[in-house]
Protein backbone atom coordinates (compact mmCIF):
# COMPACT_ATOMS: atom_id res chain seq x y z
CA UNK A 1 0.00 0.00 0.00
CA UNK A 2 2.71 2.47 0.82
CA UNK A 3 4.04 2.05 -2.38
CA UNK A 4 1.45 2.48 -4.16
CA UNK A 5 0.79 5.84 -2.29
CA UNK A 6 4.63 6.56 -2.73
CA UNK A 7 3.67 6.14 -6.39
CA UNK A 8 0.74 8.80 -6.79
CA UNK A 9 2.61 11.53 -4.55
CA UNK A 10 6.54 11.35 -4.61
CA UNK A 11 8.28 14.40 -5.77
CA UNK A 12 10.68 13.81 -8.84
CA UNK A 13 14.13 14.31 -7.65
CA UNK A 14 13.55 14.33 -4.00
CA UNK A 15 15.58 12.47 -1.37
CA UNK A 16 14.49 9.79 -0.16
CA UNK A 17 15.66 7.37 3.06
CA UNK A 18 13.48 4.20 3.86
CA UNK A 19 14.42 3.50 7.34
CA UNK A 20 13.93 -0.58 8.13
CA UNK A 21 13.57 -1.49 4.47
CA UNK A 22 13.23 -4.93 4.12
CA UNK A 23 11.99 -5.63 0.33
CA UNK A 24 12.49 -1.76 -0.06
CA UNK A 25 9.35 -1.84 -2.33
CA UNK A 26 8.21 1.85 -1.47
CA UNK A 27 11.81 3.16 -1.80
CA UNK A 28 12.11 1.61 -5.40
CA UNK A 29 9.02 2.80 -6.27
CA UNK A 30 10.79 6.27 -5.29
CA UNK A 31 13.34 5.76 -7.31
CA UNK A 32 11.55 3.79 -10.48
CA UNK A 33 9.54 7.76 -10.34
CA UNK A 34 12.74 10.14 -10.35
CA UNK A 35 14.06 10.32 -6.57
CA UNK A 36 16.79 9.62 -5.10
CA UNK A 37 16.41 6.81 -2.59
CA UNK A 38 18.94 5.51 0.18
CA UNK A 39 17.53 2.21 1.68
CA UNK A 40 18.67 1.23 5.10
CA UNK A 41 18.02 -1.45 7.20
CA UNK A 42 19.54 -3.17 10.51
CA UNK A 43 21.73 -5.91 7.52
CA UNK A 44 21.96 -5.04 3.90
CA UNK A 45 23.01 -7.92 1.50
CA UNK A 46 24.92 -5.09 -0.58
CA UNK A 47 25.29 -7.87 -4.15
CA UNK A 48 21.09 -8.44 -3.72
CA UNK A 49 20.85 -4.95 -4.05
CA UNK A 50 22.83 -3.75 -6.88
CA UNK A 51 21.13 -6.60 -8.22
CA UNK A 52 17.97 -5.31 -7.72
CA UNK A 53 19.20 -1.42 -8.95
CA UNK A 54 20.47 -3.08 -12.11
CA UNK A 55 17.06 -5.22 -12.64
CA UNK A 56 14.72 -2.63 -12.37
CA UNK A 57 17.24 0.24 -14.25
CA UNK A 58 17.69 2.63 -11.96
CA UNK A 59 19.93 4.07 -8.96
CA UNK A 60 19.74 3.31 -5.05
CA UNK A 61 21.72 3.98 -2.29
CA UNK A 62 21.75 1.25 0.64
CA UNK A 63 23.40 1.38 3.78
CA UNK A 64 22.74 -0.53 7.21
CA UNK A 65 21.28 1.81 10.11
CA UNK A 66 19.88 0.11 13.12
CA UNK A 67 17.36 2.23 15.53
CA UNK A 68 19.57 4.54 17.90
CA UNK A 69 22.15 4.99 15.26
CA UNK A 70 21.50 8.74 14.49
CA UNK A 71 25.21 9.75 13.66
CA UNK A 72 24.31 7.58 10.63
CA UNK A 73 21.46 9.57 9.29
CA UNK A 74 21.30 12.38 6.74
CA UNK A 75 19.37 14.73 5.49
CA UNK A 76 16.64 14.10 3.48
CA UNK A 77 13.03 15.58 2.03
CA UNK A 78 11.10 12.23 2.80
CA UNK A 79 11.37 9.30 5.38
CA UNK A 80 9.60 6.16 3.88
CA UNK A 81 8.65 3.33 7.17
CA UNK A 82 6.86 0.21 6.02
CA UNK A 83 5.09 -2.06 8.81
CA UNK A 84 7.94 -1.39 11.44
CA UNK A 85 5.54 -0.76 14.36
CA UNK A 86 3.49 -4.00 14.35
CA UNK A 87 2.88 -4.51 18.21
CA UNK A 88 4.16 -2.87 21.44
CA UNK A 89 5.59 -6.68 22.64
CA UNK A 90 7.58 -7.54 19.41
CA UNK A 91 8.40 -4.21 17.85
CA UNK A 92 10.82 -1.37 18.98
CA UNK A 93 8.56 1.52 18.73
CA UNK A 94 10.49 3.90 20.37
CA UNK A 95 13.58 2.47 18.02
CA UNK A 96 11.37 3.04 15.32
CA UNK A 97 9.86 6.39 16.13
CA UNK A 98 13.27 8.00 17.75
CA UNK A 99 14.87 7.08 14.37
CA UNK A 100 12.17 9.02 12.12
CA UNK A 101 12.49 12.14 14.12
CA UNK A 102 16.43 12.28 14.05
CA UNK A 103 16.06 11.98 10.43
CA UNK A 104 13.52 14.73 10.20
CA UNK A 105 15.63 16.84 12.67
CA UNK A 106 18.45 17.10 10.09
CA UNK A 107 16.49 19.02 7.82
CA UNK A 108 13.73 21.17 8.32
CA UNK A 109 9.93 20.72 6.55
CA UNK A 110 11.01 17.06 5.88
CA UNK A 111 8.21 14.65 6.59
CA UNK A 112 7.85 10.71 7.20
CA UNK A 113 5.09 8.79 5.37
CA UNK A 114 4.56 5.35 7.42
CA UNK A 115 2.32 2.58 6.86
CA UNK A 116 1.01 0.91 9.62
CA UNK A 117 -1.85 -1.86 9.79
CA UNK A 118 -4.02 -2.21 12.62
CA UNK A 119 -3.44 -5.51 14.56
CA UNK A 120 -5.17 -4.47 17.95
CA UNK A 121 -7.12 -1.82 19.27
CA UNK A 122 -5.53 -1.58 22.87
CA UNK A 123 -2.13 -0.25 21.13
CA UNK A 124 -1.44 3.08 20.30
CA UNK A 125 2.02 4.98 19.48
CA UNK A 126 0.57 8.21 20.23
CA UNK A 127 2.41 9.09 23.67
CA UNK A 128 5.52 7.49 22.08
CA UNK A 129 5.00 10.45 19.16
CA UNK A 130 4.68 13.50 21.50
CA UNK A 131 8.15 11.92 23.30
CA UNK A 132 10.12 12.02 20.01
CA UNK A 133 8.52 15.34 19.12
CA UNK A 134 6.18 13.89 16.89
CA UNK A 135 2.83 15.07 15.11
CA UNK A 136 0.74 12.71 12.63
CA UNK A 137 -2.13 12.89 10.58
CA UNK A 138 -3.92 9.66 8.81
CA UNK A 139 -3.62 10.71 4.76
CA UNK A 140 -4.74 7.32 3.54
CA UNK A 141 -6.41 3.96 4.70
CA UNK A 142 -7.69 0.61 2.64
CA UNK A 143 -8.97 -2.57 3.95
CA UNK A 144 -8.04 -3.83 0.44
CA UNK A 145 -6.11 -6.38 1.52
CA UNK A 146 -8.37 -7.69 3.90
CA UNK A 147 -6.30 -6.05 6.73
CA UNK A 148 -6.84 -2.16 7.96
CA UNK A 149 -3.80 -0.11 6.92
CA UNK A 150 -3.49 3.25 7.27
CA UNK A 151 -0.63 6.03 6.06
CA UNK A 152 0.33 8.64 8.50
CA UNK A 153 2.19 11.24 7.78
CA UNK A 154 4.63 12.53 10.04
CA UNK A 155 6.56 15.24 10.78
CA UNK A 156 8.86 17.37 13.69
CA UNK A 157 6.33 19.23 16.22
CA UNK A 158 8.99 21.38 16.76
CA UNK A 159 9.44 22.43 13.43
CA UNK A 160 7.52 25.02 12.11
CA UNK A 161 7.41 24.89 8.15
CA UNK A 162 4.91 21.48 9.18
CA UNK A 163 2.14 20.68 7.21
CA UNK A 164 -1.49 22.37 8.07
Amino acid sequence: MLADFVRRNITPCSSVLELGCGTGLPGLVAAKCGAFVTLSDATMDYKYWRKVAELNNTQIAYTEIKYYESEKLFPVDLVLASDLIYDSEESDVDGVLSSISDALSRKPGSKCWMAHQIRSSAHSVADNLVFWDLKARKIESSTSTGHDINIYELWRSIDHSAPC
